[in-house]
């Protein structure tokens, strides 16, 4: 059987963030049924159309790449007054681009929300 190969992103840019935290849990949690990669949103650039394409920066073609190469996205974000801070929103900016090339078609992404939604789903039902 293969393993499940998940890439997690973390929003947050602090060294001991909860963010990164969770993703760390959630890797000791998928092992050995999935691996869980965690990459470093730290350089996330804004989206610039003129920089993409063939002229893409090594760090967004290095983003395409693991994501090309995962089963999935699992993003974790922290928030800031009750929203969701901005990285989350640029790092699908970059994935999505250039237009009819998006390497997230067909990947199933998750932040935070979903993985809390599916949590008190599975207690719901245990409960029950």
């Amino acid at each position: 059987m293969t393993q499940l190969r998940l890439l997690g992103l973390s929003g947050s840019l602090r060294r001991a963030s909860n963010s990164t935290a969770v993703l760390r849990g959630l890797q000791d949690a998928l092992a050995p049924k999935a691996a869980l990669d965690i990459f470093s949103l730290h350089g996330l650039p804004l989206y610039n159309e003129d920089d993409d394409g063939e002229h893409a920066p090594e760090w967004v073609r290095a983003l395409r790449s693991a994501i090309e190469t995962s089963d999935g996205v699992i993003m974790v974000s922290p928030r800031v007054q009750s929203r969701h801070v901005r990285r989350p929103e640029e790092f699908a900016r970059l994935a999505s681009r250039p237009y009819g090339r998006s390497v997230l078609r067909g990947k199933p992404v998750t932040d935070d929300d979903g993985l809390a939604r599916l949590h008190r789903r599975r207690a719901r039902a245990r409960s029950k």
